[in-house]
């Protein structure tokens, strides 16, 4: 999968965070890399479930990093239970699988959710968990996005059949990249999926339905 979105929306903060952009062709449910480019998104996002009434939530696979626990005063920020409903909502609404449309940047400050059954610009496949320790320090870019492409692509987040049917799906990933967004409880990431070659997705691919 590749990931891409040169953000039209207002700029993102300096030092924000990086997105992670991968061309994979994707045969028999087995994702093979095509092509990797790395391109760094500034900002900051979280999401999570697909819109309408969603089957129960497979679970989301951490990214793994390395931490030392250090005492921390703000709590994780909760996660999205339920998926959004159609429409517009801010970034923090989504739980994940929400099918979007249109889809300019990972790190819009509000994503406009439609049902999976259109066709559709992108999808919040999954939200990958980087730390539910409170007391955890901020692991740094590199540790978390050494993570991304497995956390993406796991088969309870990204559905491989579906996907088989998009050779040129892309991938996306956004996430906290300042100590200060880390101490104010974000310790997600969000995993988009688009078409490198602008073309819709029609249906769900995430692992979820």
């Amino acid at each position: 999968m590749t990931g891409a979105a040169d953000g039209s929306a207002a700029p993102p903060p300096s030092g924000g965070p990086r997105w992670t952009t991968w061309v994979l062709g994707v045969s028999v449910g087995v994702i093979v890399v095509g092509g990797i480019v790395l391109l760094f998104l500034l900002g900051t996002r979280v999401s999570g479930g697909g819109p309408g009434t969603a089957p129960e939530a497979a679970p989301v696979p951490t990214v793994t990093v390395t931490v030392t626990a250090t005492p921390s005063a703000a709590p994780v920020a909760p996660q999205p239970t339920a998926p959004a409903a159609p429409g517009p909502h801010p970034w923090t609404d989504l739980a994940g699988g929400e099918c979007l449309d249109p889809f300019t940047s990972p790190w819009a400050e509000e994503l406009t959710v439609v049902d999976c059954a259109q066709p559709h610009a992108a999808q919040l496949v999954g939200r990958p968990v980087i730390s539910s320790d409170p007391a955890a320090p901020y692991p740094g870019e590199a540790a978390i996005t050494a993570g991304l492409n497995l956390a993406c692509t796991a088969p309870e987040v990204l559905s491989l059949d579906a996907a088989a049917a998009y050779p040129d799906l892309a991938w996306q990933a956004s996430y906290p990249v300042t100590d200060e967004q880390w101490a104010a409880g974000q310790r997600t990431a969000s995993c988009f999926v688009t078409r490198t070659s602008g073309e819709p997705i029609t249906g769900s691919l995430s692992a979820a339905g």
